[in-house]
């Protein structure tokens, strides 16, 4: 059994469906911005990179700073501020202030995923499969109920009111984080170097440890698909299959739910089974799913397909995570920072190569085809490393 002190864990996973809410209800709102602001695929794909690329830039630097601070005050501040964010977006109505609101939402969202992994890398040593199982199936839960929660709100009083209904659950996190992190330990072991220089050493330590650069290369392809399945899947609903907006939602959320189950069934089984091995076989079966998926048109069949690719999907996520984890016993935040700066980078970059080629192209099914590039090679060699 994994250990839960004073139930950190559950809280932990609560905040983590609540950061991908705020995450994935922008996915399911794209075909309404698209609408409002007239803009073509290129331009969205390039929007999604350049919030990818916000968090790619600061994870590192957020990983770093929860190394030196206690992390549950600082997920506390970071939840107030992402709260506030969420409000002001609801009185942003060009398309300037939507941007901006966007990219300071997006670098507070920086700072969850090094800070959060690093508290549990450090809590849960255990079985940290099946405790980043868990914390991974809580992204799920917020994964699937943003597509449902988004384009419900949306309907009765726009897109831009989804994120002021998020306002208040972010508050509500940021005062159970603060109250919890004050009945903690309040010390933090500290650095004799300057901050400058130990951070420059906890870069070259991570960048140097040849197991960490490989777990980093196959994140970043597993975001590579994710990527081109989640961002444009709604769009393409809307426009090839003439889904409305909100079908196009709840189809998102069937890609999104399977992987809850995904998630904890892969973290218990890389505790029992190599780990390099479950993320293997899991790449081997994506890969043509995802190409499958862009082919599809019936409605069972669609169906069908997209909870598949959501399962195989939902089990790489917690081993890449446990395996890095494992891995170090020193500079986690670092270590986690790294590997979202990888994960965000690659699926930013799988974002815009996908509105370009399906604006140029015109076919946007072929967006999707491409999200199995390079799976079937990488798979062969992580199975049988």
């Amino acid at each position: 059994m994994v250990k839960r002190p004073s139930g950190k864990l559950e809280l932990i996973m609560t905040s983590h469906a609540l950061i991908h809410m705020f995450q994935l209800s922008l996915l399911a709102m794209l075909p309404l911005m698209r609408s409002e602001f007239n803009l073509s695929y290129a331009q969205i794909g390039t929007f999604t990179f350049g919030l990818a690329l916000i968090t790619a830039s600061g994870s590192v630097p957020m990983g770093f700073v929860s190394d030196q601070v206690r992390r549950l005050r600082l997920l506390a501040f970071t939840f107030l501020i992402v709260g506030i964010l969420g409000g002001l977006l609801v009185l942003a109505m060009s398309l300037f202030w939507v941007i901006v609101v966007f990219v300071f939402l997006w670098m507070c969202l920086t700072v969850f995923h090094p800070a959060a992994q690093g508290y549990l890398s450090v809590n849960y040593r255990g079985k940290l499969g099946a405790t980043f199982g868990l914390y991974e199936a809580g992204a799920s839960l917020g994964m699937t109920a943003a597509p449902i929660v988004a384009v419900w709100t949306a309907s009765l009083w726009g897109w831009r009111s989804v994120y002021g209904v998020l306002a208040p659950a972010a508050f509500l996190v940021a005062l159970a984080m603060y109250r919890t992190a004050a009945r903690g330990s309040s010390s933090r072991p500290r650095t004799k170097r300057g901050l400058l220089a130990e951070f420059r050493r906890s870069i070259k330590t991570v960048v140097t440890h040849r197991r960490l650069r490989f777990i980093f290369l196959v994140h970043g392809l597993f975001a590579f698909g994710f990527a081109a399945a989640t961002v444009f899947l709604p769009i393409f609903a809307v426009d090839v299959h003439g889904f409305s907006v909100s079908q196009a939602g709840y189809l998102l959320s069937l890609l999104l739910l399977p992987g809850l189950f995904g998630k904890i069934l892969g973290g218990r089984l890389s505790d029992r089974w190599a780990r390099n091995r479950v993320m293997g076989c899991s790449f081997l079966v994506l890969a043509p799913l995802l190409v499958v998926l862009s082919l599809t048109t019936g409605w069972i069949s669609l169906i069908v397909v997209t909870s598949g690719t959501g399962f195989v999907i939902g089990m790489i996520a917690p081993v890449t995570v446990a395996f890095a984890g494992e891995s170090v016993k020193k500079d986690i935040g670092v270590t986690y920072g790294l590997q979202s700066s990888v994960g965000f980078a690659f699926g930013g970059t799988r974002a815009s190569h996908s509105g370009i080629t399906g604006g140029d192209l015109g076919t946007p099914g072929c967006v999707l085809a491409g999200g199995g590039d390079g799976h079937p090679g990488w798979s062969v060699e992580f199975v049988f490393a």
